[in-house]
């Protein structure tokens, strides 16, 4: 239902602020889409579950949620409010932080491998090795030899 200009400024708006409300509100709520803290959150609130042999319907039962709603907590489809995550932390019978610290590690890079070993010195020696290949074919080709090496 669009409001009227009198209704809008009576309310504190002018009614180019309610205009700009209507044109940018799609984009405010793309803000408020689920990201992937939110789906490692959900994964590790499953894993937890699955590991003390609890069904997602008693789950939600005891942080009063419906099934259907828990799901989409797992999946990361949803985001979870702080007081939500507080309860099914408490379900779980584990802190808060665990699965905040989920959500937090899902964008953080994996740590650089320590050069400082005793590898160091066959690294340098691979790279020095790599640098003397020319054809980017055979660069491609070893570097998938070592990706499938690595495992």
């Amino acid at each position: 239902m669009a409001k009227s200009a009198g209704q809008a400024e009576h309310m504190g708006m002018s009614p180019k602020s309610l205009e700009s409300q209507r044109r940018d509100g799609p984009a405010e709520a793309n803000h408020r889409s689920p990201t992937s803290s939110d789906a490692a959150v959900g994964r590790e609130i499953r894993d937890l579950r699955q590991a003390q042999r609890m069904t997602q319907k008693a789950l939600a039962r005891m942080v009063g949620v419906t099934g259907a709603q828990l799901h989409r907590y797992e999946m990361g489809t949803t985001r979870i409010a702080a007081s939500r995550l507080i309860s099914i932390a408490s379900a779980l019978e584990i802190r808060p932080d665990v699965l905040i610290t989920a959500g937090a590690n899902e964008n953080v890079p994996p740590p650089a491998p320590d050069l400082q070993s005793s590898a160091g010195d066959d690294i340098a020696e691979l790279l020095q090795v790599f640098c003397t290949i020319t054809d980017p074919k055979r660069r491609s080709a070893l570097i998938a030899v070592a990706k499938m090496m690595a495992g």
